[in-house]
């Protein structure tokens, strides 16, 4: 090393005129876009994190307060795992449940419900939590009430969509329930309960509805007061629907709709047609004049009629027709409406709201006017290839509405979904790849800590 640094000439060359300055330009500039790429880089890690992971956050949320109208959206918002929860973040009223997904391959099945006064997308966390069991919104939105479908329960469970509370109603002994009808004003749930047998409980899955509709007696639930008043003359009670004043009650038993009073007392019959049964919770007209009966969803040994199925659990697919049966001494009931997969409720006397499906299988949600049967589309729901991870079609089952709402329902355009915070473990997979690539970009773009070793021209001749 001594005879090379001996090499160099004792007076080195002048640098070139203004070399200096160069040189500290240069390096203020490198300087200047280090920092500036850094600047950039986290700019960028804070807006990913923002579009990303801010809405995965679960806040405190206050749901809007009901619009002037209720209102259903005219397209529902196809499948997505990103949908929040109604106890995380309460919807506020809504204007629909529905089950809704696929199960092909794995199940991949939602509870939902739809706000009616915005585009608020929920899941029923609760019914998850209980396998899915059947499950009625009341009258106005508000609240969801649901048993249990796993076997004989202690107690039904009441949801407020508005605050995301529930509410345990105890039963007494436990026994297998089947929830049948929610009167108008919202005080009165009809439902029918039944010891269940210890081997029906190692049964099938979906075992609970139609072993109740086979033993099942009439029970009435005062929400106000918790308290049950069980009518056993009404057996075996399996489809049932509140007159439009909400004390009055038609219960079918057998070919026989059962006139009872709110009081439990009975006081006419209607009956109905072989191989057709009471529209469930809805199959009082609204105007008090007729009762809406449809064709039986299966055959069975119960009665020696119906199977007792309510089509829980069933995906819409089944078209068939109204049938309106007027009460003794009554006026001429209307023509039968064809072509309809579920009845869902009245917006007056003179017309309905239905489910419809077409031949590729879309489900629609359809006013159809008595009498000329003319037909308005009021919302469709996205039924294509986004359950499963997109590769399978989405279906639809146990459809409700409220049916207190539709006759001031309007139709709004359909926006972006909003679906709440995210899941925890969404949030975290988010932001785990977010903070993981900020950092690899950073130690990319980082100047080195390594000292650089000097460059040494070789000596001249």
């Amino acid at each position: 090393m001594r005879d090379l640094f001996a090499t160099l000439p004792d007076d080195p060359p002048p640098l070139p005129p203004g070399y200096l300055d160069t040189v500290l330009t240069r390096g203020r500039r490198s300087i200047r876009r280090q920092r500036i790429g850094a600047a950039a880089l986290w700019a960028a890690v804070v807006l990913v994190l923002a579009v990303l992971v801010v809405p995965g956050v679960p806040l405190p949320v206050r749901p809007a307060g009901p619009a002037t109208q209720p209102s259903l959206p005219d397209r529902f918002a196809g499948y997505s795992m990103l949908t929040s929860t109604v106890t995380s973040a309460s919807p506020g009223r809504a204007i629909a449940l529905y089950g809704y997904g696929n199960g092909e391959t794995v199940n991949m099945f939602q509870s939902l419900v739809v706000g009616a006064d915005g585009d608020t997308y929920r899941r029923v966390d609760a019914m998850e939590e209980r396998n899915r069991p059947s499950a009625l919104l009341a009258p106005d939105g508000t609240r969801v009430l649901l048993g249990d479908e796993r076997g004989a329960t202690a107690d039904l469970l009441l949801v407020d969509l508005t605050t995301g509370k529930r509410r345990s109603i105890p039963l007494g002994d436990r026994v297998g329930v089947r929830l049948l009808a929610w009167s108008p004003d919202g005080r009165h749930v009809a439902y029918s309960a039944a010891p269940l047998t210890r081997s029906a409980e190692f049964g099938t899955v979906n075992f609970v509805e139609p072993e109740v509709a086979r033993t099942g007696t009439l029970r009435l639930l005062d929400l106000q007061t918790g308290r049950s008043t069980e009518l056993p003359a009404i057996k075996p009670a399996w489809t049932a629907a509140f007159a439009p004043d909400s004390r009055r009650l038609a219960v079918q038993v057998g070919q026989t709709a059962h006139l009872v009073d709110a009081d439990g007392r009975e006081y006419g019959a209607v009956p109905i047609p072989r191989g057709r049964e009471l529209a469930a919770d809805v199959g009082w007209s609204s105007d008090g004049a007729f009762l809406a009966t449809v064709p039986w969803l299966s055959d069975g040994p119960y009665n020696g009629t119906s199977g007792g199925d309510t089509g829980h659990g069933t995906f819409l697919w089944k078209a068939g027709d109204v049938v309106f049966v007027p009460f003794p001494g009554g006026g001429t009931a209307p023509a039968p409406v064809p072509d309809v997969v579920q009845l869902l409720g009245w917006r007056s006397a003179g017309s309905v709201v239905v489910a419809a499906i077409n031949a590729a299988g879309h489900v629609s949600l359809v006013e159809v006017q008595l009498g000329s049967n003319s037909r308005r589309t009021l919302s469709r729901f996205d039924t294509g290839t986004t359950c499963e991870l997109g590769t399978q079609g989405c279906q639809m089952f146990d459809l409700h509405l409220a049916t207190g709402l539709l006759t001031d329902l309007t139709v709004r355009q359909a926006r972006r979904p909003q679906r709440g915070p995210w899941p925890a473990l969404v949030n975290a997979v988010a932001g785990v790849v977010v903070l993981g690539a900020a950092f690899l970009l950073w130690r990319r773009i980082r100047p080195s800590t390594q000292p650089r070793r000097p460059r040494m021209d070789r000596p001249r001749q």
